[in-house]
């Protein structure tokens, strides 16, 4: 075990899922000091997958999306200090300033500050009847608002858009998609995968419009008038923007730590440019050792396994991170999943998309690198086999689902 004294303890900034994990796996790895996550968000640390399904069907359901009950806090000596921002560090005290004025000393500093939303100048937050995505606040607020509406306009098609589009179409609601992309879910998913969940959508009456963006926004007693790039207008009683997200780095960065427009530069422990500084989840540019290589991921996996791993690494050290990501998606009645690569040189569909239950395979130099299933578990668990093997499989095999790929993995 390292030597971290207890009067020195972790101070994890941030209290999402990589941070909750991170203290949980120090815990797990032997630390007995003291273990401290501090949130600028009141809120007990939550999961926020479910904020753009769940928490939008059902009333209360906010009440039940908490990472861990108190009592897990309890058990593991985790102290909880929220709606206090972090503001400033100073490395060579080893401190870090809040919002309130005090201040935290520490042994060692676990950035999981996340990502915050991009915005549209023309439609910014706090606008009447203009919706973004990230906190429990704002999936609350759009709950409440949705059965007021009669037309929603979601700008942007990424995973997000498309999860609020459905939840919106099943009260009713005309729905229109604007994606300034080619396609739908372009970084998500590959052109097969994407051809069948935008079926679903315009079989139910969602319209999707790619290729355009907005010029213009004119305010009306009703919602808003849209003026799009391809000339066209839309009007909608409201608005919800979903175009993506950008690491919380200002932290890092005004301290002097290494990042890049990808996060917060980090070897395969997690650890930053200064040694007593970690960064966890998505907001660290990770190194990762099975592709040999930093990168950044913006998913619920990849925040639990680099959580676990960072906070492992600080108290024993160990093997840099290897881990292969991957998402879900839950539209209608399906449920998406992706697991590695999303988009591969070849994609490979294995079923048929038409019955709603078919696997892609994703090839990379003849490599199975990633797969994506719609309602196939099983040959989703075997793809995932693959996955993790590294598996030269043929094409012939992949596509033919008479054929057991057990013996493939």
């Amino acid at each position: 075990m390292k030597n971290t004294h207890e009067n020195e303890p972790i101070v994890i900034i941030g209290a999402g899922i990589a941070a909750v994990y991170a203290a949980e796996s120090a815990r797990k790895a032997g630390f007995d000091g003291r273990i401290i996550i501090c949130g600028e968000e009141s809120e007990a640390p939550y999961d926020r997958p479910p904020l753009s399904k769940k928490v939008l069907q059902e009333a209360g359901e906010a009440d039940h999306i908490s990472l861990r009950d108190s009592a897990f806090y309890n058990a593991h000596d985790i102290d909880l200090r929220l709606g206090n921002a972090a503001q400033r560090i100073d490395r060579h005290a080893r401190q870090v300033s809040f919002s309130d004025g005090t201040s935290l000393g520490y042994g060692t500093l676990v950035l999981a500050t996340g990502s915050s939303l991009r915005t549209l100048p023309l439609l910014h937050p706090g606008m009447s009847r203009v919706f973004y995505l990230r906190r429990i606040s704002d999936a609350i607020a759009l709950r409440e608002a949705l059965p007021g509406i009669r037309s929603l306009a979601v700008v942007g098609a990424g995973v997000i858009g498309l999860e609020v589009a459905s939840v919106a179409n099943g009260m009713g609601i005309d729905v229109t998609v604007l994606e300034a992309g080619a396609r739908p879910m372009a970084r998500a998913t590959c052109v097969e995968v994407c051809e069948f969940v935008v079926k679903q959508h315009e079989q139910r009456g969602v319209h999707i419009r790619t290729g355009v963006s907005i010029r213009e926004v004119t305010e009306r007693s009703s919602g808003y008038r849209l003026a799009l790039s391809d000339g066209e207008s839309l009007d909608a009683d409201a608005v919800v923007v979903g175009i993506g997200v950008v690491p919380n780095v200002s932290l890092a960065d005004s301290a002097g730590i290494e990042t890049c427009a990808s996060g917060i530069c980090v070897d395969g422990h997690g650890r930053t440019s200064d040694e007593h500084i970690y960064a966890a989840g998505e907001v660290a540019f990770h190194f990762n050792a099975r592709v040999g290589r930093p990168e950044r991921q913006e998913n619920w996996h990849h925040a639990v396994a680099h959580g676990e791993h960072v906070g492992r690494a600080i108290v024993c050290g160990g093997p840099d991170y290897e881990e292969i990501s991957g998402y879900w998606t839950d539209q209608y009645d399906f449920s998406l999943q992706s697991f590695g690569v999303s988009i591969g040189e070849q994609n490979i569909v294995r079923g048929d998309a038409g019955s709603g239950a078919f696997v892609v395979f994703h090839l990379q130099a003849d490599v199975v690198v990633g797969v994506s299933a719609v309602g196939a578990p099983r040959e989703m668990r075997a793809g995932k086999a693959l996955v993790r093997s590294g598996s030269k499989v043929p094409v012939s095999v992949l596509q033919d689902a008479s054929v057991d790929l057990a013996k493939w993995r």
